[in-house]
């Protein structure tokens, strides 16, 4: 491996200095005018479109200055950094978080009776109630730079950002752990790291400088394509009497009205150009695998109304499927690694106890020892149950909430490095459900469920946008290279730290402008539902739900019984990860262009081979490019003059 660093000092100077303007421009798009939603999808757009024009500047630079151009590296570094901030910003993650710390006083009425539910179980050091503090952020028109109001915010989001730093470094440290097994002895796909990676690797064949990619004119051709569509829709938009092109076809739902039929759920027929882009670049087992299981998910709701499930509302249980799913996904991951884990355990138990042998690692390879990696996840999940126990939670409870999440948070970044798919939606799959369906909301306590409830901005649909796979993308995109990624971790715990503080400001920034409930709704009703979800557990407690551990069980041995199945016989296409991620309602605008984008793929690889599929790559990088260029342009145009534009892609 080259010794020189994956990551340099200025490339972290110059992600630092671009995360507050991301995070900015990201809550501009998805609180104050509702457009699009970068997080929800996997190759975060706005990163794409801002590394663009680092590429681009960086290709004039290197004109006049080759010495002190950026590196491919570096690029990848500012990607990577401004990946982590995004995710944490994220619609579902901490904007959510943001409005769980005042909701549960500002929506607080005697008919609900949260006051006397759970208000006095919420710790005052992470949540906000002062009335008076709350008015301005949730009506608007204030200054949130007031003493009062940065002093009543202040203790709340410096506890936060310390959990949420934390967090990352547990995540960190595990991701170290995997890095060798899935990026060198199994050699996993990573679909989601093929155009930044492309986008900033450099012909070195002339004497200048130059993007090898961008000056494809294959990915011009299908740049104009998606871009041009962008560019019609987008002044169609502005100017009705303009012709657009319809990227949303129709709605199955309002087509099916009839029974069985109608039981269909979020099905649509789309044309976005960047999914068909995204599909091209999955293996093509696991592309097939997307959109057939969520046919197959249909295929269950239309069966279950026919049959005349009444008496199983919400069959076939999608959520509680999709938890057996990921267990199953899990286990088998481990099993076939487990020689690599237990040697890798052994090392880091080693390390710990005797950090003088830990020096014989070649730690050219490694981003951190294994000693340090295990050590750091200890000691960084030590200090989180402390962080819940202040909280009011009981150690045991904490122990098995995190151990699960940070298991689901291992397939979610196991799923993109095998599948790279265009979204993960895995709603109902954490350990909120798992936990009441096991244990009851009476068996876990009115403390416990409360202060669970403070963590469901981790829970609601964060998985989705989610930090832990965008960080071992980074470890893939230095091993690519062939770079040194110890300082990697630096450069990602900085972001995070950040991004954390930059999205605080930026919400309550336009919080106290445009006030939460009367212009930025959209995450109020997020948190809403979860002290919703909260006072209904503790008016109505219950015990342990046996119909979602049967339909768990179901999940669980319906993956194990497909995983075995192509460990048999190699030419099986179905890959139960697509069951795991196809079951909500993302995957309903996603897999009709999914669809074309696998009949593209295997006939040009049927009748053109592999070379073809390469020469024909770029193009379908290019559809990618050119809804994210324009799509990003537009949001701008939108910002900067106030006024609603063209969404190339709505959550």
């Amino acid at each position: 491996m080259n010794n020189q660093s994956f990551t340099s000092w200025r490339s972290v100077l110059i992600g630092a200095v671009l995360i507050p303007l991301n995070s900015h421009w990201h809550i501009q798009m998805t609180l104050v005018w509702l457009t699009n939603f970068p997080a929800i999808l996997t190759l975060l757009f706005n990163v794409i479109f801002i590394l663009l024009l680092l590429v681009v500047c960086n290709h004039f630079w290197a004109r006049y200055s080759p010495k002190t151009s950026l590196r491919q590296s570096e690029l990848l570094t500012i990607y990577t950094m401004l990946c982590t901030s995004t995710a944490l910003c994220g619609y579902d993650m901490m904007q959510c978080l943001v409005s769980l710390m005042g909701t549960g006083t500002w929506y607080a009425t005697h008919e609900n009776e949260w006051i006397t539910l759970f208000s006095h179980h919420l710790p005052d050091w992470l949540v906000v109630k002062d009335i008076e503090v709350l008015t301005p952020f949730y009506n608007g028109e204030s200054n949130f730079y007031s003493s009062r109001y940065l002093s009543a915010w202040a203790i709340p989001i410096v506890c936060w950002t310390v959990f949420v730093i934390l967090l990352i470094w547990v995540m960190l440290c595990i991701n170290v752990l995997l890095r060798k097994q899935w990026i060198e002895h199994e050699r996993l796909a990573y679909p989601i790291v093929e155009l930044p990676y492309d986008m900033t690797t450099v012909d070195k064949s002339t004497s200048k400088k130059r993007d090898s990619l961008l000056t494809n004119q294959r990915l011009w051709f299908g740049l104009s394509i998606s871009g041009g569509i962008g560019l019609l829709n987008g002044f169609s938009y502005l100017y009705p009497s303009v012709p657009s092109i319809p990227i949303w076809v129709t709605s199955i739902n309002q087509l099916a009205t009839t029974k069985p039929w109608n039981a269909i759920s979020s099905m649509n027929i789309t044309l976005y150009p960047f999914v068909m882009g995204l599909g091209f670049l999955m293996p093509l087992s696991l592309a097939v695998s997307y959109w057939s299981f969520y046919l197959f998910w249909q295929f269950q709701r239309i069966i279950g109304s026919q049959l005349g499930f009444q008496s199983l509302p919400g069959f076939p249980y999608p959520m509680a499927q999709v938890r057996g799913v990921w267990i199953a996904l899990l286990l088998y991951v481990i099993w076939g690694g487990r020689k690599y884990f237990q040697k890798v355990l052994k090392q880091g138990i080693t390390g710990i106890f005797k950090p003088a042998v830990s020096t014989s690692t070649d730690r050219s390879e490694e981003p951190m020892t294994a000693g340090q990696a295990l050590s750091g996840m200890i000691i960084g999940l030590a200090v989180i149950f402390g962080f819940c126990r202040l909280a009011g939670m009981s150690y045991s409870f904490a122990f098995w909430f995190f151990v699960i999440y940070l298991s689901l948070s291992i397939a979610i970044t196991r799923i993109r490095a095998e599948l790279g798919p265009p979204a993960h939606d895995m709603y109902g799959a954490g350990p909120d459900h798992i936990l009441t369906s096991i244990l009851g909301s009476r068996r876990i306590g009115s403390q416990n469920l409360s202060v669970m409830t403070l963590f469901f901005w981790l829970n609601r649909e964060s998985y989705r946008a989610h930090p832990m796979p965008h960080q071992l993308e980074g470890f893939k995109l230095a091993s690519r290279i062939g770079k040194d990624s110890r300082r990697l971790i630096l450069a990602i715990m900085l972001a995070a730290t950040i991004g954390a503080i930059s999205c605080f400001w930026s919400i309550l920034h336009v919080g106290y402008e445009l006030g939460m409930e009367s212009k930025l709704y959209r995450t109020t009703w997020f948190a809403r539902q979860g002290y919703t979800i909260l006072a209904s557990h503790l008016t109505h407690q219950n015990e342990t739900s046996y119909v979602d551990l049967s339909f768990m069980g179901v999940g669980f041995v319906f993956t194990m019984v497909l995983m075995s199945i192509r460990s048999q016989f190699l030419w099986w296409p179905f890959h139960p990860v697509g069951y795991a991620v196809s079951g909500w309602w993302i995957i309903g605008r996603l897999w009709f262009p999914l669809f074309i984008s696998t009949i593209l793929k295997w006939s040009i690889l049927r009748f053109g081979g592999v070379r073809s599929y390469r020469k024909t790559i770029p193009f379908f990088q290019g559809l990618i490019l050119g809804d994210f260029v324009i799509g990003s342009g537009w949001s701008i145009v939108g910002i900067i003059f106030q006024i609603p534009t063209y969404v190339f892609w709505g959550g």
